[in-house]
């Protein structure tokens, strides 16, 4: 039985989108906690997609992303338990576990598939296509975060199901957020409808 998104959830998918899009070499090389909070996920990107978008709630979220929660992130054991402790502590803050900031961390496959697993629905058998008939364009009516359907004939800014923007879309080449009618992006000028592509690694001659 599936369940809606949350902010761990919405993190980790922010991460595995990012680093897919704009740093792939990232995926077998790793990052380090410092790049994770000042590239990879700062702050002031990440809380438009949380439910609770504080400073508070957001360190919380990560401290239990590298703790290894969901298994979305792995590490060293010494930094998980750093993490874990100091989300028991009275005031959890990412302050705490500074002094791992040079700490290797890597994208565990959970954290590539997340919400993808209930967007992917078998195709319909139709009447209409072994006839040769064609038949109508339909609109997709599902949210593209999460894969729920969403109520018909209804103005909505977030997903009911995993409280995620609507409204807001990433650049699939360069990860710019783009406002959903927007066509091409204000960043690279890419069409703001091609799929995720693996952006080259530029190495030096």
């Amino acid at each position: 039985m599936s369940r809606s998104l949350d902010d761990l959830d919405r993190l980790a998918f922010r991460l595995s989108r990012t680093v897919r899009t704009q740093y792939p070499h990232l995926l077998t090389q790793g990052f380090t906690l410092t790049d994770l909070e000042e590239r990879l996920l700062p702050f002031r990107e990440a809380r438009r997609e949380m439910a609770d978008g504080g400073a508070d709630a957001f360190e919380r979220a990560v401290l239990r992303l590298i703790a290894g929660e969901r298994g979305y992130l792995q590490t060293e054991s010494g930094l998980q338990a750093a993490c874990t402790q100091a989300l028991a502590s009275p005031s959890p803050s990412m302050s705490l576990v500074r002094a791992w900031a040079t700490t290797s961390l890597t994208l565990a496959q959970q954290a590539t598939t997340v919400g993808t697993e209930r967007m992917a629905t078998p195709p319909a058998t139709d009447i209409s296509d072994r006839s040769g008939e064609s038949k109508p364009e339909t609109k997709p009516c599902g949210c593209r975060f999460c894969g729920n359907r969403l109520p018909e004939n209804r103005r909505m800014t977030f997903c009911p199901h995993c409280g995620m923007d609507l409204t807001k879309r990433q650049c699939p080449a360069c990860s710019t957020e783009l406002d959903v009618n927007w066509r091409f992006c204000v960043t690279c000028g890419r069409s703001a409808d091609l799929p995720d592509i693996a952006i080259p690694i530029r190495r030096a001659s």
